[in-house]
C-alpha cells in the first residue's frame, strides 16, 4: 500500500469517527426529547404504576413488529436505505401527535368502550383504563422507547461496528460513547429553557413548547440521515480493506432461522444474558424512583422542566464515564464492563434503603431535621442519571466491542435480536413481576423491599455473565 493510500484511509477514518460522534450526539438529542416526554405527558396522568404494564401489554408487541419488519427488510434493502427506511417513521410520528393528535387528545378517547370495561377492572388496576382512554399517548411512550433499542442499539451501532475491528474499536469507542452521550448537557438545558419559556405563556405555553420540541426532533432525525449517507459515502471509499468487504455481506437467513441459528452461539447468548440482567436491574431502580417522584412533581410541565435537569446531570456523568472507559478498557475489558453495575450497586442501595425506611424525617436531638424523602429522591435521581451515563458509555463501549469480531450473520441478526427481543423481554419480564407486586400491594411504594430483593438478584446475574463473555471476546481476539 503506498503512502498516499495509507493517509487517505487514515484521513477517512478520523471523518467517520467525527460522523459518528456527531450522529450519536444527535440521537442523543432525540432520545432525551422522547424520554422527557413521554414521561411527562403520561406518568403525571396516570402514575409510575402503569408504566409496567404498558411495556408488557405495549412496547413489547411493537418492538417484535419493528424486529419482524426490520429483519425482512434487512434482506432486501441495501444498509443505507434500511438505515432510512427505519428512521423515517419516527420523523413522521413526532410532528403528527404533537400538532395533530395531542391537541384533540380527549377526542379520540373510546368513553363508550371504557364504559364498558371499568367496572371489570380491579380498583388496584384502574389506571389500566387510564391507558385505554389516553391510547395515544400510551402509543407515544411506546415508541419513544423503541427510539433507543431501535435506532440508537441497532441502526446506529450496526453501522459503527461494521467500520471497525477489534483494535481499533477499543480505541475509539470510549470517546464516540463519551462525546456522543455528553450531549445531554446540552439537551438538558435546552428542554429546560423550552418548557420553562411555554409554561410562562399566557395561552397554550404547553403545546408551544411540544410544538418546539418536536421540531427539533425532526431536524436532528434529518441531520441523522445527512451523516449516515455522508458515512455510506465514505465507507464505500475503504473497500480495499478486507475486513470491511468481510462485514458487507448480506444476511440472507429469515428471522426464524436466524433465531435458531443464534441460540446455538454461546458468544451471544453470553452478550443477551448481560442485556438482559442490565434490563432487569435498571427498570426495578427506575420505576421505584419514578413512583415516589409523580408525587412531588404531579404537573406535566414541572415534571418536564426536573427530567430536563436530570438530562443534564447524566451528561455530565457521560464526560466523566467516558474518560474512565479508557483507562479501564487498557486495564483489561473486563475491568470496564463491570463498573456500570458497581456504579449502579452504589447509588441504588442507598435509595432502596431509605425508600423501605417508614419515617420520612429523623431529628438530631431535637435540634436540626432531614427530610428522608427528599434525600432518598435526590439520591434516586442521581442513580437513574448515573445509571442511564454508565449504560451509554461504559455498558455500551464494552457491549459494542464484543460484537466486532462477529462475522455479518451474527452481527446483524444476532444485535437486532438482543437489542430488540432480550431487552424487551427484560423490561417486561420485570414489568409482569412489578405488575403483581402492584395488585397485591395497590402501589409500587408499598413493595420496595420486593424490587430491592428483584434488584440485588438481577445484579448478580449481570455480574456472571459479564465474566462468562469476556471470556468468550479473549477467546475471539487474543492470539
Amino acid at each position: 500500500m503506498t503512502k498516499n493510500s495509507s493517509r487517505s484511509i487514515a484521513g477517512n477514518s478520523n471523518s467517520m469517527l467525527y460522523l459518528q460522534i456527531a450522529m450519536l450526539s444527535c440521537c442523543t438529542f432525540n432520545f432525551d426529547i422522547l424520554w422527557n416526554l413521554k414521561e411527562s405527558l403520561l406518568i403525571t396522568r396516570l402514575g409510575a404504576e402503569a408504566i409496567p404494564f404498558i411495556k408488557l401489554m405495549v412496547v413489547m408487541p411493537v418492538a417484535f413488529i419493528f424486529l419482524i419488519t426490520y429483519s425482512f427488510l434487512a434482506n432486501r434493502l441495501s444498509k443505507r436505505t434500511l438505515f432510512a427506511v427505519a428512521l423515517i417513521p419516527f420523523l413522521i410520528w413526532m410532528p403528527l401527535f404533537s400538532m395533530v393528535i395531542y391537541p384533540n387528545l380527549e377526542s379520540f378517547a373510546p368513553t363508550t368502550a371504557l364504559a364498558l370495561l371499568s367496572p371489570l377492572i380491579h380498583e388496584n388496576l384502574q389506571f389500566i383504563v387510564g391507558m385505554v382512554y389516553y391510547w395515544p399517548l400510551t402509543l407515544f411512550f411506546a415508541v419513544a422507547e423503541l427510539w433507543g433499542s431501535a435506532v440508537i442499539c441497532t441502526l446506529f451501532w450496526t453501522a459503527v461496528n461494521d467500520f471497525h475491528n477489534a483494535q481499533s474499536a477499543t480505541r475509539q469507542y470510549p470517546l464516540i460513547t463519551m462525546i456522543g452521550s455528553s450531549a445531554s448537557i446540552i439537551s438538558g438545558p435546552m428542554l429546560y429553557y423550552c418548557v420553562s419559556r411555554g409554561v410562562m405563556a399566557p395561552d397554550s405555553g404547553w403545546q408551544d413548547s411540544l410544538e418546539i420540541l418536536s421540531l427539533l426532533f425532526v431536524l436532528f432525525g434529518l441531520l441523522i440521515l445527512l451523516l449516515n449517507e455522508y458515512c455510506c459515502h465514505l465507507t464505500s471509499k475503504n473497500l480495499t480493506d478486507p475486513n470491511r468487504q468481510k462485514t458487507h455481506t448480506p444476511t440472507n437467513l429469515p428471522l426464524l432461522a436466524s433465531a435458531r441459528y443464534l441460540l446455538r452461539c454461546p458468544y451471544l447468548a453470553s452478550i443477551a444474558l448481560v442485556m438482559l440482567a442490565y434490563c432487569i436491574a435498571i427498570n426495578m431502580v427506575e420505576l421505584a424512583w419514578k413512583s415516589q417522584l409523580v408525587q412531588l412533581y404531579p404537573c406535566e410541565a414541572d415534571y418536564s422542566m426536573f427530567m430536563g435537569k436530570v438530562a443534564m446531570i447524566s451528561g455530565i456523568g457521560s464526560l466523566i464515564c467516558g474518560l474512565l472507559t479508557p483507562t479501564l478498557l487498557k486495564i483489561s475489558w473486563w475491568a470496564a464492563a463491570f463498573a456500570t453495575p458497581i456504579i449502579l450497586t452504589a447509588t441504588a442501595l442507598p435509595f432502596f434503603l431509605l425508600a423501605m425506611y417508614q419515617k420520612s424525617q429523623v431529628s438530631f436531638f431535637g435540634i436540626c431535621y432531614m427530610d428522608l424523602t427528599m434525600i432518598g429522591l435526590q439520591i434516586g435521581m442521581y442513580c437513574h442519571a448515573l445509571g442511564k451515563s454508565a449504560k451509554y458509555t461504559l455498558f455500551d463501549a464494552t457491549k459494542e466491542i464484543t460484537f466486532v469480531p462477529l462475522d455479518a450473520e451474527r452481527k446483524y441478526k444476532g444485535k437486532a435480536a438482543i437489542e430488540l427481543v432480550v431487552s424487551r423481554v427484560g423490561k417486561s419480564g420485570s414489568s409482569f413481576f412489578q405488575q403483581i407486586l402492584i395488585t397485591l400491594f395497590g402501589s409500587l411504594s408499598l413493595a420496595m423491599s420486593w424490587l430491592a430483593g428483584a434488584f440485588i438478584l438481577a445484579i448478580a446475574l449481570w455480574l456472571i455473565a459479564i465474566k462468562h463473555l469476556g471470556r468468550h471476546y479473549h477467546e475471539r481476539t487474543e492470539p
